[in-house]
């Protein structure tokens, strides 16, 4: 029989964030929770998870992610490239 420490450990790791949240909108959240018998966290993190999944499948997202490559690349190959002999401030 597993021990309970072995239990917590196969869960996904939780880690603790704080939010703000307009008053209005917490408060939907909550009553959320409270019509479908669970917790406000678990309201969020629902909403979070779908938000996410949507939004990584996105076409917005899919060009923002290729140009942020790309200029992450352009970035390296700048870091990595051998100055010039005789250039400006360089023996």
């Amino acid at each position: 029989m597993p021990r309970k420490n072995e239990k917590l450990e196969e869960r996904d790791q939780q880690v603790v964030v704080s939010v703000r949240f307009p008053r209005h909108l917490l408060d939907r959240i909550q009553a959320i929770a409270a019509v479908e018998s669970t917790s406000a966290n678990a309201v969020i993190r629902a909403g979070m998870e779908a938000w996410v999944r949507d939004r990584v499948a996105s076409a917005e997202f899919r060009a923002a992610s290729e140009a942020y490559i790309a200029s992450a690349q352009q970035q390296v190959a700048t870091a990595l490239r051998e100055p010039s002999l005789g250039a400006p401030g360089q023996p």
